[in-house]
């Protein structure tokens, strides 16, 4: 009678322990995990992009502050110091060929036209359907630039890093993003280089952040009219941002710059809102919003977009 009596107070009264538990505010997240403590996140995405809605979804993020899409697990094991890895999985309603660049059309010295190169070939065409955010159907997670591989199930990358915290307030990662399908070199392993930044300006209420990346990527050259030209691709990528708290609620805006600074190409600049919740103590519940290219060669500002809905949970 008294162990029905023990279980039957811990069932009411569990709830509220948990409840009683306090909450670090989403404003004050320590830039690594606590050590012994572990997080599993959860994003589900899918593609807005003008013409293409729901062209591409699946379990990844593509938020511009987002190193770590898809399904991600993390955890400190030890003091200052986290290691976490990450999965990305995404479907598209097409082969991938059809959203990469396709070749160049040969075409005589006597039909040369406005679109005809000297030698009397035709620049690389654009993909067939949803060119993404740069129009050559390129597409980055968090600077890291990829393309989708010639199925429909696209499983890319697995990040793998560690990240330590020097002080509170500033820390350094390492990372290795490797690409499941290389794609003739053009998902490139690469490494990633990272120096986190958060300020807390108001506990409990207001921080902003930041976190500029060196990322440089390996890849054996081709002489494909889409194939790898170098076989070194470095790029850079910054975000920054503000993250607001009240009580249990939280905004995050953040406005990031990535580039590959050799082979030289234009840069991008996304734009992600995120407003979520605290449920639990150990549970975030959060909807993002990402404009993946702000200043787009061609097309507007809000052509290229992206919905997410993440999910985490501490133990």
């Amino acid at each position: 009678m008294r162990r029905w009596l023990v279980w039957c107070l811990g069932a009411l009264f569990a709830p509220a322990l948990v409840l009683a538990q306090p909450t670090v505010y989403y404003s004050d997240r320590p830039i690594v995990l606590p050590k012994g403590q572990r997080e599993a996140n959860l994003d589900v995405s899918v593609g807005l992009n003008r013409g293409y809605r729901g062209e591409d979804f699946g379990i990844a993020a593509g938020l511009a502050n987002d190193r770590y899409p898809g399904l991600h697990f993390r955890a400190g094991v030890l003091k200052n110091f986290e290691l976490g890895l990450s999965l990305a999985f995404e479907y598209s309603m097409h082969h991938g060929d059809a959203y990469r660049v396709r070749p160049p059309i040969p075409v005589s010295d006597a039909h040369l036209g406005a679109f005809s190169t000297p030698t009397g070939t035709v620049e690389n065409r654009p993909p067939r359907l949803n060119p993404g955010p740069e129009g050559n159907g390129t597409r980055r997670i968090a600077g890291w630039p990829y393309r989708f591989g010639d199925e429909q199930a696209h499983l890319n990358p697995l990040y793998i890093y560690g990240r330590y915290a020097i002080v509170p307030q500033f820390g350094v990662e390492l990372g290795l993003l490797v690409p499941t399908d290389s794609l003739e070199g053009n998902n490139r392993p690469t490494l990633r280089l990272g120096l986190p930044f958060q300020w807390i300006l108001s506990r409990g209420l207001f921080s902003v952040h930041v976190q500029p990346d060196l990322l440089v990527g390996f890849a054996k050259k081709g002489t494909g009219f889409d194939m790898p030209q170098e076989t070194v691709l470095v790029s850079y990528f910054v975000d920054a941002g503000f993250t607001l708290a009240l009580a249990g609620a939280f905004l995050d805006v953040s406005l990031a710059w990535g580039q590959d600074a050799w082979p030289f190409h234009r840069g991008v600049l996304p734009m992600t809102f995120t407003m979520g919740y605290t449920i639990l103590p150990e549970w975030d519940l959060a909807l993002g919003v990402s404009l993946d290219n702000l200043i787009p060669k061609e097309g507007k500002a809000d052509d290229a977009r992206r919905l997410c809905l993440m999910n985490r949970i501490r133990f």
